[in-house]
């Protein structure tokens, strides 16, 4: 991409795409479009439609969606389908039509099996039953991922997919796991409570991938990925949702105790990528998980102190 080129970013207020905005400042490129939801509903066919044929961005990095944790996607699999899958259609469809150049679009780890072997790669697309817990979700994932391998079918465009573990980072207000934690540790500490509850057992695995990681593999797959092909975006590695809580335990200096609450739910079975068809172009993800829970840790706790002034 040349560094005047006219790139949009979706979603860029949230945690991963305020990630991609730092990312391709810190670069040099010069006339990034974006708009917020109240600016832009990429729900609305007709909106996302007026809004492409006015700018005609050259890029696009397509990372807004309907996203949340176990239990908003329990009480509200069709809002996380429809919304979800209109998210997707409007922005691909869009860019295709309106002759963007290049296109990277964020799916996510929930597309493959819910019994898929571990680590899962990107074979397993399509090849099995979806997660329960989050159907509504996967699906519409799957549907974007499918858009841009067609859209390649048919003729020849740069439309590729990321296929995203559990992604935290800085600025994120989210419902999952991990947002969800580092506010409750921060939470503890700044008001002395003897206790951190966590739901479920603390059994279950997660692959954690820090935003800032993800946001350079989004710009490297733009730059070096096959079109029409969805990449695994890991870390390279797993932890328990116990393992995460005793690291958080420590970084935060939180001396209570850790209490697991077993009635309440806890998310699907193992999520591990196999990395190697990225890595074997030539990234990697450069931030250690130490390094990133604790600027993250330290932004949660800021913003309670800040809150309580």
């Amino acid at each position: 991409m040349e560094k005047n080129a006219k790139i949009y970013v979706s979603g860029h207020r949230g945690m991963l795409g305020s990630a991609m905005m730092r990312r391709l400042e810190a670069d040099g490129y010069t006339n990034i479009v974006t708009r917020t939801h109240k600016e832009l509903d990429l729900t609305r066919q007709a909106d996302v439609e007026e809004f492409f044929a006015k700018e005609k961005p050259e890029y696009v990095f397509h990372i807004a969606a309907k996203t949340g944790g176990v239990m908003p996607n329990k009480q509200y699999p069709l809002d996380f389908l429809s919304q979800g899958t209109l998210i997707a259609l409007n922005v691909l469809n869009a860019a295709y039509t309106y002759g963007a150049k290049g296109v990277v679009y964020v799916s996510s780890a929930n597309i493959y099996p819910e019994d898929a072997p571990q680590p899962m790669s990107e074979e397993l697309f399509m090849n099995g039953r979806m997660p329960f817990f989050w159907g509504g979700y996967a699906l519409a994932k799957t549907v974007g991922v499918k858009f841009c391998e067609c859209a390649n079918r048919q003729s020849g465009r740069h439309f590729v997919s990321a296929v995203l573990p559990a992604v935290y980072g800085l600025n994120d207000h989210g419902t999952t796991v991990m947002p969800m934690l580092l506010d409750k540790f921060a939470d503890a500490v700044v008001h002395g409570k003897p206790e951190v509850t966590i739901w479920g057992t603390g059994n279950a695995r997660r692959e954690f991938i820090y935003s800032g990681d993800v946001a350079d593999a989004l710009l490297f797959l733009m730059e070096h990925g096959e079109s029409g092909q969805h990449y695994n975006v890991g870390a390279g590695g797993e932890r328990s949702i116990r393992e995460l809580v005793e690291a958080l335990k420590e970084i935060s200096g939180f001396e209570g105790e850790l209490v697991f609450d077993t009635s309440k739910p806890e998310s699907a079975g193992r999520q591990f990528l196999n990395c190697e068809k990225l890595y074997s172009l030539g990234w990697r993800p450069a931030t250690s998980f130490a390094d990133g829970v604790k600027a993250a840790y330290q932004e949660h706790l800021n913003w309670i102190k800040e809150a309580e002034r």
